[in-house]
């Protein structure tokens, strides 16, 4: 018998089917497109049918169904007559789950007894050691007899720092922990309230009315939206300061909490975003007017009360509103036109193979992508503000798919190095990444000179100058480009005049430019265990005896 396939909008009804016509379908979950806020999912049913009218009830949809966005399609010799959703009242025996979370509840508790003794124990040994600081260091002073040898005071000191850091990072451990398993203990007393007193449970129910003409065979698919799911990007960036490529694990972080197991079906993430609705605002005319104060009028008792007489307007009015609320399309039919099916305005990612997401709102790591993306290597400093080299890397996303904004892990040569950020990347658009601080390359910014003079006979002017030296070391085992960046004041004031002296700058070269704001770049070709030392001076000349701010 040829099959033909069938397809039907929801159409809302409020009557149920004969009892004796019903029959309950196992289905399961087939496929998921999860957006930011919520999921399209679909079950699926095979099953014979029988000659005649039947209804075919989905039972168990999540409390969270968009009832208007239901559809319905399928496969067979048969027409499709009424799709209907309805909520049934339902009786269920929780004691099991119920026991279940208790149990599970039970352990997490035990556990944070134990982490909150261990937060006790390491804040009263900080207390003793504070105490114990205090003793010595108030008795010196005293006539008690304290040890005035230099290597028995630094052996004590080393003592008290070495027990302070260890009881800091207990404290720190302990805290975390405790802060984790509490989140814990909260999320099964969410599930524990979820559950109910188990006597009676509200279900929601989708129930396909068909018919054929003959005993047949059918597959039938009913998709609906069900919000609350969610995923968001996250990123693994490796970079190897010896190679050409920085490696992108580009993942997603997939959560539910609907009520129904996502068990191996076939998941897409979506870059849509449906809670911002699909049309674009119109702009209104933007009118500006006079402030005109309103009038004030003696209001007469007469008027007073012909002004309160009309009390049943408002109840007219109101109920002309409600009628024309009433009288208008359902909006919701706008979610059975997608975009994010169509691709043109957002990217939908499909996940290979069968992925399952429980239903317990944590966390699923799902694979997008894994990336070897072209990158330059570099090191930057800015010795004023730190003393350390930052590696960096500048990358060109020349993969097909969007980097949205997200959290980064990264690792250099192997080693977890620093928590990032990425943000949006468009395919083909470079961007940069911060690696992290490289220690084997040594910056060092000191003042060497301040002095002051003072010029001219009746308006005494006030200059001061400042010589700084900014010593750089590369001690890896290989050359390196560092960029170093540093500045000399902007004057605010037309009193103040602000002379650079080093570096000695005429135009922008290779080695030495100069940006907004006053501000030098080097950039600086460093063979293994080269030292450069770039002098920076300047002179800022005043009045005398104007005070002046900003300055070091």
């Amino acid at each position: 018998m040829k099959m033909r396939r069938v397809t039907l909008m929801l159409v809302l009804s409020v009557a149920a089917a004969p009892l004796w016509a019903q029959a309950v379908v196992p289905s399961s979950v087939v496929a998921v497109t999860v957006y930011s806020d919520r999921a399209l999912v679909t079950r699926r049913a095979e099953l014979d049918i029988t000659a005649g009218e039947s209804t075919l009830v989905f039972t168990d949809l999540p409390a969270a169904t968009d009832a208007s966005s239901l559809q319905v399609s399928g496969k067979g010799a048969f027409t499709l007559r009424d799709v209907r959703i309805v909520s049934r009242q339902r009786t269920r025996d929780v004691s099991t789950e119920l026991k279940a979370l208790e149990d599970e509840r039970r352990g997490y508790e035990e556990r944070l007894a134990v982490e909150n003794d261990k937060i006790r124990e390491a804040e009263a040994e900080r207390l003793f050691l504070a105490d114990m600081a205090k003793r010595l260091t108030s008795s010196a002073g005293s006539s008690e007899t304290l040890p005035l040898d230099p290597v028995a005071w630094a052996k004590m000191l080393d003592f008290h720092r070495a027990r302070n850091e260890a009881v800091n990072t207990s404290l720190r451990t302990a805290r975390k922990a405790s802060q984790t398993l509490q989140a814990e203990i909260e999320r099964i007393n969410r599930e524990i309230r979820a559950l109910g007193p188990g006597s009676r449970l509200s279900v929601v129910e989708a129930e396909v009315v068909l018919e054929a003409r003959s005993a047949t065979k059918a597959s039938l698919d009913v998709s609906y939206l069900v919000s609350g799911p969610s995923w968001h990007p996250d990123y693994v960036v490796r970079a190897d300061s010896e190679g050409s490529k920085l490696g992108v694990h580009y993942r997603a972080m997939v959560r539910q909490n609907t009520g129904e197991n996502w068990k191996d079906a076939a998941l897409s993430l979506s870059t849509a975003r449906p809670q911002a609705g699909g049309s674009m605002p119109t702009l209104s005319p933007w009118r500006i007017d006079v402030y005109r104060p309103e009038p004030v009028y003696k209001e007469s008792a007469k008027s007073s009360r012909a002004m309160a007489a009309p009390a049943a307007a408002p109840m007219i009015s109101g109920a002309a509103d409600s009628m024309a609320e009433l009288a208008e399309p359902a909006p919701e039919m706008e979610y059975a036109v997608s975009t994010a099916e169509t691709g043109a305005t957002a990217v939908l990612f499909r996940i290979p193979g069968a992925t399952t997401v429980a239903s317990d709102n944590r966390d699923r790591t799902v694979t997008i992508a894994v990336l070897d993306l072209p990158v330059k290597y570099s090191y930057e400093a800015v010795p004023k503000l730190s003393p350390f080299a930052y590696f960096r890397s500048e990358a060109t996303n020349d993969s097909s798919f969007p980097f949205l904004a997200g959290a980064s892990h990264v690792y250099v040569d192997g080693s977890y190095v620093a928590d990032a950020s990425m943000g949006t990347v468009p395919p083909g658009e470079k961007f940069r990444a911060d690696l992290g601080i490289d220690e084997s390359v040594s910056v060092e910014r000191k003042l060497k000179l301040k002095f002051d003079e003072t010029s001219g006979v009746v308006a005494k002017k006030q200059k001061t100058t400042w010589e700084y030296l900014i010593t750089v070391k590369n001690g890896k085992q290989r050359a390196i480009t560092l960029t170093v960046s540093d500045q000399v004041p902007i004057a605010a004031n037309e009193m103040i005049v602000v002379k650079p002296l080093e570096p000695v700058y005429a135009k922008d070269t290779d080695s030495l430019r100069k940006t907004e704001y006053e501000t030098f770049v080097w950039t600086l070709q460093l063979a293994p265990s080269r030292e450069v030392v770039l002098p920076l001076s300047f002179s800022v000349e005043y009045p005398r005896g104007t005070p002046i701010i900003g300055l070091e």
